[in-house]
């Protein structure tokens, strides 16, 4: 059993010495209940059962081991409609063509459940809904396969109890039960782990004095002996004592000063020695917790001079019947002081039975050395080393996948694309891919507000016709003053600030309108812009590396219609300044290949035309 002083901090640094060793360890000092993970997904599942349109607590539960949803069937799911809460969309995914059948089993399989438990809330009580719950999910048994499972359980089995105590006192409803626990976890109030050790366990039990009282064990560690006892509530300015009264510090407002009064220093007087008597006591109940063996450990700056400084002090002052003056042990505030004065006092006496060892850093350094040098390796002259060199120079044969980015987007694909022309790298190599990675990194700098220049950048100039592209209503045929009137509006519905306004080209607006392609995007049957999409695509089409590993990609497609006849056409508006049509195809064809390839996928159609516009050349270009 280990006693502390300070557990807060000491606590943690003898659990992980102690789990290094294997011993079992258990702490007085428990986590936060309602914080715990095992505890915080039932909370939420009960949050949804209450109300299913809490996208938070949903997506908590849909995520954790009770459902396993992953976060590419999260994103489908959302993708189905994103302008609705989250359940509303899981209902939507049911009926959508885009969902695939296991998925939407799952989905099913969650919508009964919180169906069948909202009306079994009705007639339930808590702590059997509670129950129900951890059985229709097979949660229980799961996370008692987890590390710390036996814990995790109880924690669980914790939550069943104070449901069931929470309605022996006349509160009912799962309403009240959630606002009840959040009401407890903002206060910074907890239940306390639940506890799954037995007094008669045999593990390392660490603990806070106090609450060691009336517990004996067969080896006991005081630790941290030397930390000095709390005088701070001494300096206060006033004092107060049941059998003295009030000491106040006098104040002189006139002169600017404060000092103590007669009062004052009696009650200070009476509580040192008061506060120095309940520690005392506390020392008491530390060293009589050992049946075998008491183990002491302390910390002294400079001990052989400290340890002088007490035989010279034990000298000069003078007795009381063989024992130390007390004026003298008042001189001292920690348990390692009045350890040390008793032990000098009855040197001859206590020898046998208190065994004092002084570790110094240069001892504990010298140790870590020769540890050190015993676990070196000694080889003989003729020993064969070849496994040795293979072990030490190995190198992972799929080092390549552990670089590779989980997820990409298709402007970064096109960035690190133009960056392997630019530099020339025409190598497939790990190295390659390094390099890629890390020149990526510096391509979009972000920069805070107060460091960027107030002038409209090219950039932000495409992004606004984009926007432009985006709220047109394709199925007009705009006029120059309605194209003038729209862009006013997008100013007024705040889209745009009176700057923006002013880089907007209406003419090359209604150049676009009175092209070949417009024409055909009006008289198509079918007609979606601005189509976010997620696709997997090999690492190996992208970095040109020999991995089967695929990378998540999003993007955003810019534009696709279907016309009468069936044809499906892909566009994309580029603002790029260039007077070589060229150049666009051959830039952007990686990106309309990966927009092809997804709408492709996503729809299980073909896509049978491929466009870039052009805005700044005000011209249509057929890339398919």
């Amino acid at each position: 059993m280990i006693l502390l002083r300070a557990p807060s901090g000491v606590a943690n640094l003898f659990e992980r010495e102690l789990t290094k060793l294997e011993i079992p360890v258990f702490s007085e000092s428990s986590e936060d209940y309602l914080e715990s993970l095992e505890i915080q997904r039932v909370i939420s599942l009960l949050k949804v059962i209450d109300n299913p349109y809490q996208d938070i607590p949903l997506l908590t539960v849909l995520r954790s081991p009770m459902y396993d949803f992953s976060d590419i069937e999260i994103t489908k799911i959302r993708l189905v409609n994103r302008d609705v809460y989250f359940y509303n969309s899981l209902e939507q995914a049911l009926e959508s063509s885009e969902i695939e059948e296991n998925l939407k089993n799952k989905i099913r399989h969650f919508i009964d459940n919180i169906n069948t438990w909202r009306c079994e809330e009705k007639y339930l009580s808590l702590n059997e809904l509670i129950w129900k719950i951890y059985m229709d999910t097979g949660y229980y048994s799961y996370i008692g396969l987890t590390k710390n499972g036996d814990l995790k359980r109880a924690n669980l089995k914790l939550l069943f109890e104070k449901a069931k105590d929470y309605e022996k006192v006349n509160f009912k409803g799962l309403f009240n039960f959630i606002k009840y626990l959040e009401k407890i976890r903002v206060s910074n109030k907890d239940f306390g782990s639940a506890k799954i050790i037995g007094e008669n366990e045999d593990v390392v039990r660490i603990m806070s004095i106090h609450k060691s009282k009336g517990l004996e064990f067969p080896v006991v560690f005081l630790s941290r002996s030397d930390k000095q006892i709390n005088l701070r509530d001494l300096n206060d300015d006033i004092l107060i004592n049941h059998e003295l009264g009030i000491g106040p510090k006098y104040i002189n407002y006139e002169r600017k000063i404060k000092y103590d009064t007669a009062s004052r220093k009696a009650l200070k007087a009476r509580s040192k020695i008061e506060t120095i008597s309940e520690e005392m006591r506390v020392l008491y109940v530390a060293l009589t917790r050992a049946k075998e063996k008491l183990i002491i450990t302390g910390i002294k700056n400079d001990y052989e001079k400290d340890i002088q400084k007490k035989k010279d002090l034990i000298g000069i002052y003078e007795k009381e019947n063989g024992k130390i003056n007390h004026l003298l042990v008042q001189k001292y505030i920690s348990f390692l002081d009045w350890i040390e004065l008793v032990y000098l006092n009855n040197i001859e006496n206590i020898k046998n039975i208190l065994d004092l060892k002084v570790i110094s850093k240069d001892d504990i350094k010298q140790e870590e050395i020769e540890e050190k040098i015993e676990n070196k390796l000694t080889f003989d002259d003729n020993k064969d080393l070849s496994k040795v060199d293979k072990i030490l120079n190995w190198k992972y044969e799929r080092k390549v996948d552990t670089l590779l980015p989980s997820n990409s987007s298709v402007t970064k694909i096109k960035q690190i694309k133009k960056l392997e022309e630019k530099e020339k790298i025409s190598d497939s190599s790990l190295e390659k891919l390094e390099y890629n990675l890390e020149k990526n990194d510096n391509v979009l700098e972000l920069k805070p507000e107060f460091m960027k220049d107030k002038k409209i950048t090219a950039a932000q100039r495409g992004t606004i016709m984009h926007l432009c592209m985006q709220k047109l209503d394709f199925r007009k045929n705009y006029s120059i003053e309605e194209l003038n009137s729209f862009i006013e509006k997008l100013q007024f519905d705040k889209f745009i600030t009176e700057e923006e306004k002013k880089t907007i080209d209406v003419n090359k607006i209604k150049r676009f309108l009175d092209s070949n392609l417009a024409s055909r995007i009006r008289n198509s049957k079918a007609l979606e812009k601005e189509k976010p999409f997620y696709s997997y695509i090999k690492a190996k089409d992208i970095y040109n590396l020999e991995s089967d590993e695929n990378i998540v990609v999003q993007g955003v497609i810019d534009l696709y219609f279907i016309e009468k006849n069936g044809n499906i056409v892909l566009v994309d508006y580029k603002t790029d300044y260039t007077e070589n049509e060229e150049n666009l195809k051959n830039e952007y064809k990686v990106q309309l290949d990966i927009y092809k390839s997804a709408l492709e996928n996503t729809l299980n159609v073909r896509i049978d035309e491929v466009y870039i516009y052009s805005i700044f050349l005000d011209k249509e270009i057929k890339i398919m």
